[in-house]
Formats: C-alpha cells, sequence, structure tokens
C-alpha cells in the first residue's frame, strides 16, 4: 500500500507514520511539506492508494485542497488529517471528494480505530459526523460508555476480543467483561446481534 502525507509539521507526519508502520509492514510511506510537494508526487506516475491531507498548508486555501487532490488523484482514499473541526468545512471536504476525517485533536484509542479501520481498505468518520442524526448518536451515547463505543466499532469490523484487546491496550478479560456489560444494556445475546444494533444505528444498514 502507497501512502502520501501531506502535512507541514515534521512530527505530526513522523507520529502518522509511527502509528501506520506499528500496524502494517505493507506500507510504503511519502511526505509531502506544501501542496506544491505534493502536487510534484500527484501529478507523477506513481499512484497512492491513501492521501492523509492536512488542510491548512502554506501555500493553498483551504477550501481548494480536497478538490484538487481529487483532481490529481481520484482513485485514491482522501483522509483528511487536520485540528479543523468546523461541520461546514468537514462537510465541503466531503463533498469535494474525502472519503474519511480524523481529527488531531481524537484519543489515542480514537486514532488506533481508525488507523486499523483505514488500512483495512474501510472509510473513517467519527459517529457524530457519519450518522447524520441526533437522535441516533444520543441513542448510542445513551446505551453505551466512550469505552463500550470503540469496542463496538472494532465488534462490527468482524475483530476477535484478542484483536481489540490489542489494538486498545487492554486485556482479554477486560473485553469479556465490557461485551457482557454491553449486551445487557442494549438488551441482546450475542455478538451477532450486538453488530446489528450498532450498525442499524449508524445508518450502515437498512432497517
Amino acid at each position: 500500500m502507497k501512502i502520501l502525507i501531506i502535512d507541514p509539521q515534521f512530527l505530526t507526519r513522523s507520529g502518522l507514520i509511527h502509528l501506520l508502520t506499528s500496524y502494517s509492514d505493507n506500507v510504503a510511506i511519502y511526505e509531502a511539506d506544501s501542496f506544491a510537494v505534493a502536487q510534484s508526487y500527484l501529478s507523477g506516475s506513481e499512484s497512492y492508494d491513501m492521501i492523509f491531507a492536512e488542510l491548512d498548508l502554506p501555500d493553498i486555501e483551504h477550501r481548494d485542497i480536497v478538490q484538487r487532490i481529487y483532481s490529481l488523484a481520484p482513485q485514491s482514499h482522501q483522509v483528511l488529517f487536520t485540528w479543523r473541526q468546523h461541520n461546514a468545512d468537514i462537510r465541503q471536504a466531503i463533498v469535494q471528494g474525502a472519503r474519511s476525517y480524523l481529527c488531531k485533536g481524537a484519543s489515542a484509542e480514537q486514532m488506533k480505530l481508525a488507523i486499523h479501520g483505514l488500512l483495512q481498505g474501510k472509510d473513517y468518520l467519527p459517529v457524530e459526523d457519519s450518522s447524520g442524526s441526533k437522535s441516533v448518536r444520543s441513542d448510542i451515547q445513551r446505551h453505551l460508555s466512550p469505552r463500550q463505543q470503540e469496542i463496538m466499532q472494532l465488534l462490527a469490523q468482524g475483530l476477535s476480543n484478542k484483536e481489540i484487546a490489542n489494538i486498545l491496550g487492554i486485556t482479554e478479560g477486560t473485553i469479556r467483561v465490557h461485551l457482557s456489560a454491553i449486551f445487557k444494556a442494549i438488551k441482546v445475546s450475542n455478538r451477532t446481534e450486538a453488530t446489528l444494533w450498532y450498525l442499524l444505528r449508524q445508518n450502515k444498514l437498512s432497517a
């Protein structure tokens, strides 16, 4: 998998590279600290499976970045990786061609969850951005704690207890305790029913 990271901050790029390579050895990562450098990469013969893009770059307006990247690499999975959280900015970027959004202010657990899914070829949008419905969000949040929501996101990807525990940095026993509490809270009896409950409330399945 070829990945291009477009970000003006060296430490940010280094941290993202460390996280990506900790989950996969099969990645070739390229760095650009400006849009001009990114454009030189994207105008060449190489194609990129995934592009992480900061919206605040020194040589281009933030409103133009996603559209310009999409015009150069329409087949690439474009991920917004930015401090920006304004809904209008994010919505515009999604409309222009971005498929995923990961805020730099996300927790370590959310970062791990997002990167794991992205490397599997899955889109990532936080629950509050992907559901599009306050009633859906409040239903999930009313039943599940933040940690339980993280576990359900991974469970919905079909991961085992061991895999979930490794990603979140906790024990399998703790995962089992959380799952028992989740099943009780949402009134289901197994993993399949829990996954169905979760996906329906994220509009990932039709009711």
